[in-house]
């Protein structure tokens, strides 16, 4: 085994200014921009009984959408529950045991931009709870149980259709515990419009998630017959649970606007490029570039960019040190600067030097009049600020 020295390692890697270190958590979360535009395309009875039909059948409609668990897990990004929800997702679409470990892919739906699954692990012989209630913080313990039965995620790939799908940007996944004794939850989602995928009717999706396999079995340069003539990771023999998820005809049910009108600030001039309505999610991506003068005005404040503790520069300022502020104070408002989700805690979704996104819940009734993305501050919206994300005509 290898062994680092600590102090070496900190005079390598000198320790991080605060300022750096936000600078990078919010660089990681720069998202590429979209390669291609995606193209869009009801006997008579009483009035007493057809109401009494209607109040029964909207009853059943909220009841069956409360049942997505994928909503419980990731309400920060799909907000509150929606009707719509099913009509993309499908549950329990597979089971299988593997080293006496019960899997159970438990939900999993494709929404035109991202795939979610949401599956779980239950060990055996496991009398009660890891707790008296559910856990987001799963523990190391936990962790370590299941890995005494040689199951669990094992690659950082998945397989649809037996292609090789790395983890695309801004995907990422919640694990916690549940009130089923031994069980552990997953919850993902997978952004395969940031690798330009996009499913249609029955696709087929293979998880690295039953018995580990060793890493050094698929190095490629040990082992290249395991990988297609592309360099791709062909789909593993081993350790792999498959499931068939039918995404339907859900792409024809997305709504994409381009808008590209320019919105000019001190500091910044910024556009909407694309605009995406789901039966899940609304997604909004945005051009920026930072005006030549403000860059100058904070350089010539600030010098030239963040430096480690001998004066050396680790990353030279960009726009997003200029314009930070402002695109953190964005929010989705209506042609009247009327905040459209007041109790959504979302919306930023990650920024960089030319481009951000920002996600919210989906939205039933897309106004026919505008919408913007407009600065707010202690509950006031700049209006003269805000960037067009829909036309009132279209």
């Amino acid at each position: 085994m290898i062994q680092l020295d600590q102090n070496k390692l900190q005079n390598m890697y000198p320790e991080m200014t605060e300022e750096f270190s936000d600078r990078m958590y919010r660089m990681v979360h720069t998202l590429p921009l979209q390669k291609e535009e995606k193209q869009v395309k009801r006997a008579s009875f009483s009035a007493v009984l057809i109401a009494a039909i209607m109040i029964v059948a909207m009853t059943t409609a909220a009841f069956a959408a409360t049942q997505w668990g994928v909503f419980d897990k990731l309400g920060f990004m799909l907000g509150e529950l929606n009707p719509k929800a099913d009509s993309v997702m499908q549950e329990v679409l597979h089971q299988e045991t593997i080293n006496g470990v019960e899997i159970t892919i438990k939900e999993a739906g494709y929404d035109g931009k991202t795939l979610f699954i949401q599956y779980s692990y239950r060990m055996p012989d496991v009398e009660q709870a890891a707790a008296s209630e559910v856990r987001s913080d799963v523990s190391v313990e936990d962790m370590m149980a299941l890995d005494a039965y040689q199951v669990g995620w094992w690659i950082d790939h998945l397989w649809i259709n037996g292609q090789c799908i790395d983890m695309p940007e801004n995907s990422g996944s919640v694990v916690n515990t549940t009130s089923v004794p031994g069980e552990l939850e997953h919850t993902e989602y997978w952004r395969l419009d940031n690798v330009d995928v996009d499913l249609s009717g029955e696709v087929e999706i293979s998880l690295p998630i039953g018995e580990k396999q060793p890493l050094s079995e698929y190095r490629k340069a040990a082992h290249p017959e395991k990988y297609d003539e592309n360099g791709t990771l062909l789909l593993p023999e081993k350790g792999m649970v498959t499931f068939t998820l039918d995404s339907r005809d859900t792409l024809e049910h997305v709504i994409t606007l381009n808008p590209n009108v320019e919105t000019v600030t001190p500091e910044v001039t910024a556009k909407v490029t694309e605009a995406v309505f789901t039966p899940l999610m609304t997604y909004i991506t945005l051009d920026l570039k930072v005006n030549p003068d403000a860059m100058a005005a904070f350089i010539a404040e600030n010098g030239e960019g963040y430096k480690d503790e001998n004066g050396k520069i680790l990353w030279p300022y960009g726009g997003m040190d200029v314009f930070g502020e402002w695109i953190l104070s964005l929010q989705l408002v209506d042609g009247n600067g009327t905040v459209v989700f007041p109790d959504y805690q979302g919306g930023q979704n990650g920024y960089g030097n030319d481009r951000a996104e920002f996600l919210y819940p989906y939205m039933e009734c897309i106004p026919v009049e505008q919408l913007y993305l407009a600065p707010v501050e202690s509950g006031t919206v700049d209006m003269s600020q805000a960037v067009l994300v829909k036309p009132s005509n279209q």
